[in-house]
Protein backbone atom coordinates (compact mmCIF):
# COMPACT_ATOMS: atom_id res chain seq x y z
CA UNK A 1 0.00 0.00 0.00
CA UNK A 2 3.12 1.99 0.48
CA UNK A 3 3.45 5.04 -2.14
CA UNK A 4 6.62 7.09 -1.34
CA UNK A 5 6.70 8.80 -4.64
CA UNK A 6 3.38 10.22 -4.61
CA UNK A 7 4.13 13.90 -3.63
CA UNK A 8 7.20 13.80 -6.43
CA UNK A 9 3.97 13.86 -8.28
CA UNK A 10 4.02 17.72 -6.97
CA UNK A 11 6.15 20.22 -9.29
CA UNK A 12 8.43 22.42 -7.75
CA UNK A 13 6.72 25.47 -9.37
CA UNK A 14 3.35 23.72 -8.04
CA UNK A 15 4.95 23.69 -4.18
CA UNK A 16 6.83 27.46 -5.25
CA UNK A 17 2.88 28.52 -5.76
CA UNK A 18 1.47 26.85 -2.29
CA UNK A 19 4.40 28.61 -0.78
CA UNK A 20 3.10 32.07 -2.44
CA UNK A 21 -0.33 31.44 -2.17
CA UNK A 22 -0.53 30.05 1.61
CA UNK A 23 3.11 31.11 3.33
CA UNK A 24 5.23 28.89 5.24
CA UNK A 25 5.10 26.62 7.05
CA UNK A 26 2.02 24.64 5.93
CA UNK A 27 0.72 20.96 6.61
CA UNK A 28 -0.51 19.27 2.78
CA UNK A 29 -2.98 16.41 2.78
CA UNK A 30 -4.36 14.71 0.39
CA UNK A 31 -8.08 13.47 1.26
CA UNK A 32 -7.88 11.48 -1.99
CA UNK A 33 -5.20 9.43 -0.23
CA UNK A 34 -6.29 8.60 3.04
CA UNK A 35 -10.18 7.50 0.71
CA UNK A 36 -7.92 5.25 -1.22
CA UNK A 37 -6.35 3.87 1.97
CA UNK A 38 -9.93 2.96 3.47
CA UNK A 39 -11.42 1.55 0.62
CA UNK A 40 -7.88 -0.69 0.38
CA UNK A 41 -8.75 -2.13 4.32
CA UNK A 42 -11.94 -2.30 3.79
CA UNK A 43 -11.88 -4.25 0.42
CA UNK A 44 -8.68 -6.65 1.73
CA UNK A 45 -10.84 -7.58 4.35
CA UNK A 46 -14.06 -8.63 2.15
CA UNK A 47 -16.22 -5.93 3.16
CA UNK A 48 -16.57 -7.37 6.92
CA UNK A 49 -15.27 -4.79 8.64
CA UNK A 50 -16.24 -1.84 8.80
CA UNK A 51 -13.16 1.62 8.74
CA UNK A 52 -13.67 4.08 11.78
CA UNK A 53 -11.54 6.76 11.24
CA UNK A 54 -9.78 7.82 14.57
CA UNK A 55 -10.11 12.03 14.83
CA UNK A 56 -7.14 12.48 16.62
CA UNK A 57 -4.87 11.27 14.16
CA UNK A 58 -6.31 14.22 11.83
CA UNK A 59 -9.62 16.56 13.15
CA UNK A 60 -9.36 18.73 10.15
CA UNK A 61 -12.72 19.68 9.46
CA UNK A 62 -12.47 20.00 6.21
CA UNK A 63 -10.98 16.87 5.83
CA UNK A 64 -13.55 15.18 7.67
CA UNK A 65 -16.12 16.57 4.92
CA UNK A 66 -13.96 15.16 2.17
CA UNK A 67 -13.77 11.63 3.45
CA UNK A 68 -17.24 10.98 5.22
CA UNK A 69 -18.63 8.96 1.99
CA UNK A 70 -15.48 7.01 2.25
CA UNK A 71 -15.11 5.94 6.31
CA UNK A 72 -17.90 4.00 7.78
CA UNK A 73 -18.08 5.89 10.38
CA UNK A 74 -15.65 8.40 13.59
CA UNK A 75 -13.68 7.65 16.57
CA UNK A 76 -14.09 10.47 18.80
CA UNK A 77 -12.53 10.89 22.54
CA UNK A 78 -13.93 14.01 23.46
CA UNK A 79 -17.00 16.93 23.17
CA UNK A 80 -15.22 18.98 20.20
CA UNK A 81 -14.34 15.73 18.17
CA UNK A 82 -17.59 15.02 18.56
CA UNK A 83 -18.91 17.85 17.46
CA UNK A 84 -16.22 18.52 14.40
CA UNK A 85 -18.00 15.36 12.96
CA UNK A 86 -21.57 16.41 13.41
CA UNK A 87 -20.73 19.12 11.97
CA UNK A 88 -18.28 17.56 8.76
CA UNK A 89 -22.04 15.94 8.34
CA UNK A 90 -21.47 12.18 10.08
CA UNK A 91 -23.98 10.17 10.77
CA UNK A 92 -24.31 9.98 14.59
CA UNK A 93 -24.97 6.58 14.82
CA UNK A 94 -22.04 5.10 13.65
CA UNK A 95 -19.83 7.23 15.95
CA UNK A 96 -17.73 5.36 18.75
CA UNK A 97 -17.00 7.76 21.74
CA UNK A 98 -14.21 6.52 24.04
CA UNK A 99 -12.15 7.80 26.58
CA UNK A 100 -11.40 7.97 30.13
CA UNK A 101 -12.55 11.70 31.38
CA UNK A 102 -15.76 11.39 30.01
CA UNK A 103 -17.76 14.48 31.79
CA UNK A 104 -21.30 14.55 32.36
CA UNK A 105 -21.65 17.22 29.75
CA UNK A 106 -19.95 15.24 27.12
CA UNK A 107 -21.75 12.02 27.98
CA UNK A 108 -25.26 14.15 27.89
CA UNK A 109 -24.14 15.59 24.28
CA UNK A 110 -23.68 11.89 23.27
CA UNK A 111 -26.63 10.69 24.28
CA UNK A 112 -28.65 13.58 23.18
CA UNK A 113 -26.97 13.45 19.59
CA UNK A 114 -27.52 9.98 19.31
CA UNK A 115 -23.89 8.65 19.30
CA UNK A 116 -23.92 4.90 18.24
CA UNK A 117 -21.36 3.57 20.74
CA UNK A 118 -20.23 5.19 24.08
CA UNK A 119 -17.24 2.92 25.34
CA UNK A 120 -18.21 2.36 29.24
CA UNK A 121 -14.40 3.28 30.57
CA UNK A 122 -15.65 3.17 34.24
CA UNK A 123 -18.20 2.65 36.57
CA UNK A 124 -18.77 5.88 36.84
CA UNK A 125 -19.43 7.09 33.24
CA UNK A 126 -22.19 3.81 33.76
CA UNK A 127 -23.97 5.21 36.38
CA UNK A 128 -24.30 8.91 34.69
CA UNK A 129 -24.91 7.37 31.50
CA UNK A 130 -27.86 5.62 33.61
CA UNK A 131 -28.66 8.83 35.09
CA UNK A 132 -28.43 11.27 31.93
CA UNK A 133 -31.01 8.75 30.10
CA UNK A 134 -33.04 8.25 32.74
CA UNK A 135 -33.75 12.02 33.31
CA UNK A 136 -33.80 12.86 29.60
CA UNK A 137 -35.73 10.05 28.14
CA UNK A 138 -33.28 8.96 25.93
CA UNK A 139 -31.13 5.60 25.29
CA UNK A 140 -27.82 5.93 25.93
CA UNK A 141 -25.80 3.89 23.38
CA UNK A 142 -23.27 1.95 25.49
CA UNK A 143 -20.29 -0.72 25.07
CA UNK A 144 -17.89 -1.91 27.43
CA UNK A 145 -14.33 -0.91 26.84
CA UNK A 146 -12.45 -3.39 28.21
CA UNK A 147 -8.83 -3.59 29.65
CA UNK A 148 -7.38 -7.49 29.22
CA UNK A 149 -4.76 -9.17 31.29
CA UNK A 150 -2.07 -9.13 28.52
CA UNK A 151 -1.38 -7.45 25.53
CA UNK A 152 1.01 -8.66 22.24
CA UNK A 153 4.34 -7.75 22.25
CA UNK A 154 4.16 -6.25 18.84
CA UNK A 155 1.81 -3.17 20.09
CA UNK A 156 4.66 -0.75 19.78
CA UNK A 157 2.51 1.71 22.21
CA UNK A 158 0.83 -0.41 24.53
CA UNK A 159 -3.14 0.43 25.47
CA UNK A 160 -3.85 -2.24 27.66
CA UNK A 161 -2.22 -5.59 29.79
CA UNK A 162 -1.41 -3.57 32.92
CA UNK A 163 -2.99 -1.36 35.58
CA UNK A 164 -4.47 1.50 33.08
CA UNK A 165 -6.68 4.22 32.92
CA UNK A 166 -8.10 2.97 30.18
CA UNK A 167 -11.56 0.29 30.03
CA UNK A 168 -12.50 -1.51 33.28
CA UNK A 169 -10.25 -4.45 34.02
CA UNK A 170 -11.59 -8.06 32.30
CA UNK A 171 -11.04 -9.37 35.59
CA UNK A 172 -13.93 -6.62 36.73
CA UNK A 173 -16.06 -6.81 34.50
CA UNK A 174 -19.24 -8.53 36.22
CA UNK A 175 -20.46 -5.11 38.18
CA UNK A 176 -20.72 -3.54 35.54
CA UNK A 177 -22.42 -6.20 33.57
CA UNK A 178 -24.90 -6.85 36.31
CA UNK A 179 -25.30 -2.98 36.25
CA UNK A 180 -25.73 -3.02 32.59
CA UNK A 181 -28.29 -5.61 32.73
CA UNK A 182 -30.68 -4.08 35.55
CA UNK A 183 -30.50 -0.86 33.78
CA UNK A 184 -31.65 -1.96 29.90
CA UNK A 185 -34.87 0.63 30.01
CA UNK A 186 -32.10 3.48 29.99
CA UNK A 187 -29.18 1.57 28.40
CA UNK A 188 -28.52 -0.03 24.96
CA UNK A 189 -26.22 -2.40 25.38
CA UNK A 190 -24.13 -2.65 22.07
CA UNK A 191 -20.89 -4.48 22.70
CA UNK A 192 -17.86 -4.16 23.57
CA UNK A 193 -14.14 -2.74 22.21
CA UNK A 194 -10.60 -3.35 23.19
CA UNK A 195 -7.84 -0.82 22.13
CA UNK A 196 -4.45 -3.05 22.93
CA UNK A 197 -1.67 -0.86 21.62
CA UNK A 198 -0.90 1.07 18.42
CA UNK A 199 1.73 1.01 15.81
CA UNK A 200 1.90 -2.98 15.70
CA UNK A 201 3.99 -4.26 12.43
CA UNK A 202 2.67 -8.51 12.89
CA UNK A 203 -0.54 -9.82 11.87
CA UNK A 204 0.17 -11.83 15.11
CA UNK A 205 -0.28 -9.20 17.52
CA UNK A 206 -3.41 -8.20 15.05
CA UNK A 207 -4.99 -11.38 15.36
CA UNK A 208 -4.34 -12.22 19.33
CA UNK A 209 -6.55 -8.78 20.15
CA UNK A 210 -9.37 -10.12 17.68
CA UNK A 211 -9.26 -13.53 18.85
CA UNK A 212 -9.21 -11.75 22.59
CA UNK A 213 -12.26 -9.77 21.66
CA UNK A 214 -14.20 -12.87 20.18
CA UNK A 215 -13.20 -14.55 23.40
CA UNK A 216 -14.53 -12.13 25.67
CA UNK A 217 -17.64 -11.71 23.51
CA UNK A 218 -18.49 -15.61 23.93
CA UNK A 219 -17.92 -15.63 27.59
CA UNK A 220 -20.10 -12.29 28.08
CA UNK A 221 -22.76 -13.19 25.99
CA UNK A 222 -22.75 -17.13 27.50
CA UNK A 223 -22.78 -15.85 31.44
CA UNK A 224 -25.28 -12.60 31.28
CA UNK A 225 -27.29 -13.37 27.81
CA UNK A 226 -26.76 -9.70 27.08
CA UNK A 227 -25.86 -9.49 22.78
CA UNK A 228 -22.79 -7.97 21.76
CA UNK A 229 -24.13 -6.61 18.03
CA UNK A 230 -20.91 -4.76 17.95
CA UNK A 231 -17.11 -5.66 18.32
CA UNK A 232 -14.80 -2.99 18.49
CA UNK A 233 -11.29 -4.21 18.15
CA UNK A 234 -9.30 -1.43 17.79
CA UNK A 235 -6.66 -0.25 15.39
CA UNK A 236 -3.50 0.25 16.20
CA UNK A 237 -1.70 -0.89 12.15
CA UNK A 238 1.38 -0.09 12.22
CA UNK A 239 3.13 2.32 9.82
CA UNK A 240 6.91 3.70 9.95
CA UNK A 241 7.33 7.44 8.81
CA UNK A 242 11.19 7.04 8.05
CA UNK A 243 12.36 6.12 4.71
CA UNK A 244 11.97 2.29 5.17
CA UNK A 245 8.15 2.56 4.11
CA UNK A 246 7.42 -0.38 6.65
CA UNK A 247 4.09 -0.86 7.21
CA UNK A 248 1.19 -3.78 8.97
CA UNK A 249 0.68 -6.04 5.63
CA UNK A 250 -3.14 -5.56 5.39
CA UNK A 251 -3.31 -8.24 2.73
CA UNK A 252 -1.68 -11.14 5.12
CA UNK A 253 -3.78 -10.44 7.86
CA UNK A 254 -6.76 -10.41 5.78
CA UNK A 255 -5.88 -14.33 5.13
CA UNK A 256 -6.24 -15.08 8.51
CA UNK A 257 -8.95 -12.38 9.75
CA UNK A 258 -11.58 -13.59 6.80
CA UNK A 259 -12.06 -17.38 8.01
CA UNK A 260 -11.93 -16.46 11.27
CA UNK A 261 -14.56 -13.77 11.34
CA UNK A 262 -16.99 -15.53 8.86
CA UNK A 263 -16.82 -18.63 11.28
CA UNK A 264 -17.80 -16.86 14.06
CA UNK A 265 -20.36 -15.06 12.40
CA UNK A 266 -22.11 -17.97 11.39
CA UNK A 267 -21.65 -19.76 14.79
CA UNK A 268 -24.66 -17.33 15.91
CA UNK A 269 -27.68 -16.31 14.69
CA UNK A 270 -26.87 -12.48 15.72
CA UNK A 271 -25.73 -10.20 12.74
CA UNK A 272 -22.81 -8.59 14.03
CA UNK A 273 -20.53 -5.42 13.58
CA UNK A 274 -17.28 -5.62 13.31
CA UNK A 275 -15.30 -2.78 13.62
CA UNK A 276 -11.61 -1.70 13.19
CA UNK A 277 -10.71 1.92 14.15
CA UNK A 278 -7.53 3.36 12.11
CA UNK A 279 -6.05 6.88 12.32
CA UNK A 280 -2.55 7.35 11.74
CA UNK A 281 -2.61 4.00 9.04
CA UNK A 282 -4.83 5.85 6.99
CA UNK A 283 -3.27 9.44 7.12
CA UNK A 284 0.42 9.38 7.94
CA UNK A 285 1.58 8.97 4.18
CA UNK A 286 -1.55 11.45 2.99
CA UNK A 287 -0.06 14.78 4.04
CA UNK A 288 3.12 16.55 4.05
CA UNK A 289 4.65 19.44 6.11
CA UNK A 290 6.66 22.21 4.39
CA UNK A 291 8.87 24.79 6.14
CA UNK A 292 11.80 27.59 4.63
CA UNK A 293 14.97 27.35 4.95
CA UNK A 294 15.93 30.53 7.08
CA UNK A 295 19.67 30.31 7.39
CA UNK A 296 22.51 27.32 7.88
CA UNK A 297 25.99 27.52 9.80
CA UNK A 298 28.39 25.48 11.44
CA UNK A 299 28.62 24.37 14.84
CA UNK A 300 32.21 22.46 15.65
CA UNK A 301 32.10 19.93 12.95
CA UNK A 302 28.03 19.77 12.35
CA UNK A 303 25.58 21.51 10.05
CA UNK A 304 22.81 23.26 10.88
CA UNK A 305 20.02 24.16 8.41
CA UNK A 306 17.64 26.09 10.55
CA UNK A 307 14.04 26.45 9.11
CA UNK A 308 10.90 28.22 10.45
CA UNK A 309 8.66 25.13 11.02
CA UNK A 310 9.05 23.09 13.98
CA UNK A 311 8.35 21.11 17.01
CA UNK A 312 5.55 23.60 17.99
CA UNK A 313 4.20 22.45 14.71
CA UNK A 314 4.84 18.94 14.58
CA UNK A 315 6.30 17.94 17.78
CA UNK A 316 5.74 14.20 16.06
CA UNK A 317 8.87 14.51 13.37
CA UNK A 318 10.51 16.21 16.74
CA UNK A 319 10.77 13.14 18.22
CA UNK A 320 8.48 13.60 21.12
CA UNK A 321 5.04 12.44 20.95
CA UNK A 322 3.97 8.89 20.79
CA UNK A 323 7.53 7.35 20.49
CA UNK A 324 9.67 5.68 23.28
CA UNK A 325 12.72 6.34 20.88
CA UNK A 326 13.19 9.48 17.86
CA UNK A 327 13.63 8.37 14.79
CA UNK A 328 13.83 10.58 11.74
CA UNK A 329 10.78 11.32 9.36
CA UNK A 330 11.48 10.95 5.78
CA UNK A 331 12.71 14.62 4.55
CA UNK A 332 13.36 16.41 1.03
CA UNK A 333 14.59 19.67 -0.34
CA UNK A 334 11.43 19.84 -2.93
CA UNK A 335 13.45 23.46 -4.12
CA UNK A 336 16.76 21.69 -5.13
CA UNK A 337 15.76 17.73 -5.16
CA UNK A 338 19.06 17.00 -7.62
CA UNK A 339 21.68 19.03 -5.60
CA UNK A 340 24.78 17.18 -4.47
CA UNK A 341 23.79 15.28 -0.85
CA UNK A 342 25.23 16.52 2.32
CA UNK A 343 24.78 15.56 6.52
CA UNK A 344 23.08 17.87 8.22
CA UNK A 345 20.19 18.69 10.90
CA UNK A 346 16.80 20.51 10.34
CA UNK A 347 16.35 23.12 13.36
CA UNK A 348 13.44 24.78 14.24
CA UNK A 349 13.34 28.34 15.14
CA UNK A 350 12.70 27.41 19.14
CA UNK A 351 14.82 28.13 22.18
CA UNK A 352 15.16 24.44 22.64
CA UNK A 353 17.33 22.40 22.01
CA UNK A 354 15.12 19.11 20.98
CA UNK A 355 13.73 21.47 17.97
CA UNK A 356 15.08 19.44 15.34
CA UNK A 357 12.97 17.73 12.29
CA UNK A 358 15.80 15.98 11.06
CA UNK A 359 19.09 14.71 13.34
CA UNK A 360 22.64 13.72 10.66
CA UNK A 361 19.98 13.28 7.82
CA UNK A 362 21.15 13.18 4.22
CA UNK A 363 20.02 16.06 2.22
CA UNK A 364 20.13 17.66 -1.20
CA UNK A 365 21.90 20.86 0.22
CA UNK A 366 19.72 23.60 0.98
CA UNK A 367 20.05 27.30 0.37
CA UNK A 368 17.99 30.19 2.05
CA UNK A 369 14.70 30.27 0.76
CA UNK A 370 14.36 26.15 -0.13
CA UNK A 371 11.29 24.47 0.90
CA UNK A 372 12.28 21.62 3.46
CA UNK A 373 9.17 18.65 3.20
CA UNK A 374 8.98 16.20 6.09
CA UNK A 375 6.93 13.67 4.54
CA UNK A 376 4.36 11.30 5.85
CA UNK A 377 2.93 14.13 8.24
CA UNK A 378 -0.63 13.60 7.77
CA UNK A 379 -0.93 12.21 11.24
CA UNK A 380 -0.58 14.02 14.77
CA UNK A 381 0.77 16.85 13.30
CA UNK A 382 -1.04 20.16 13.86
CA UNK A 383 -3.06 19.48 16.58
CA UNK A 384 -0.28 17.57 18.69
CA UNK A 385 1.54 20.10 18.95
CA UNK A 386 2.68 22.76 21.32
CA UNK A 387 1.44 26.11 18.47
CA UNK A 388 1.70 28.44 20.77
CA UNK A 389 5.17 28.12 22.17
CA UNK A 390 6.67 31.24 22.05
CA UNK A 391 3.95 32.78 20.39
CA UNK A 392 5.23 31.76 17.02
CA UNK A 393 2.20 31.61 13.78
CA UNK A 394 0.12 28.54 13.22
CA UNK A 395 0.91 26.45 10.27
CA UNK A 396 -1.56 26.68 7.62
CA UNK A 397 -3.42 23.52 6.44
CA UNK A 398 -4.04 23.27 3.28
CA UNK A 399 -6.29 20.02 1.21
CA UNK A 400 -6.42 18.17 -2.05
CA UNK A 401 -9.29 16.68 -3.26
CA UNK A 402 -10.36 15.62 -6.89
CA UNK A 403 -7.66 17.59 -8.40
CA UNK A 404 -8.60 20.58 -6.11
CA UNK A 405 -6.12 22.71 -3.34
CA UNK A 406 -7.71 24.77 -1.01
CA UNK A 407 -7.45 26.03 2.24
CA UNK A 408 -8.33 24.16 5.14
CA UNK A 409 -7.31 26.22 7.86
CA UNK A 410 -5.84 29.69 7.72
CA UNK A 411 -2.70 30.61 9.86
CA UNK A 412 -3.56 32.39 13.05
CA UNK A 413 -1.31 34.84 15.75
CA UNK A 414 -0.96 34.19 19.04
CA UNK A 415 -3.14 37.64 19.36
CA UNK A 416 -5.93 35.80 18.10
CA UNK A 417 -6.23 33.70 21.17
CA UNK A 418 -5.89 36.65 23.16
Amino acid sequence: MANPDRWDRISIPEFQDLAQRFGTPFFLYSADEICRRIDLVRESMGKLVEIFYAVKANPNIELLKRIRTSADGLDVSSEGELEQGFMAGFNMANVSFAGPAKTVNELRLAIQRGAGFISIESLRELKECIEISSAIGIKANIGIRINPPSVNRSFGIKMGGRPMQFGIDEEDLNPALELIHNNLAHLDFRGIHIYEGSQCFETGGIMESVLNCLRITRQIESQTGLCCRTINFGGGFGVSHGENNHELDVNALAKELIPTLREFQSSSQVKRQFVFELGRFLTAEAGIYVSQVVSAKQSRGKTFVIVNGGLHHHLSAAGTFGTALRSNFALRNISRPNAPKIRCNIAGPSCNPTDLLGIDVELSQPEQGDLIAVLKSGSYGFTASPLLFLGRRTPVEIIRHRGETFLGRPSRTILDFN
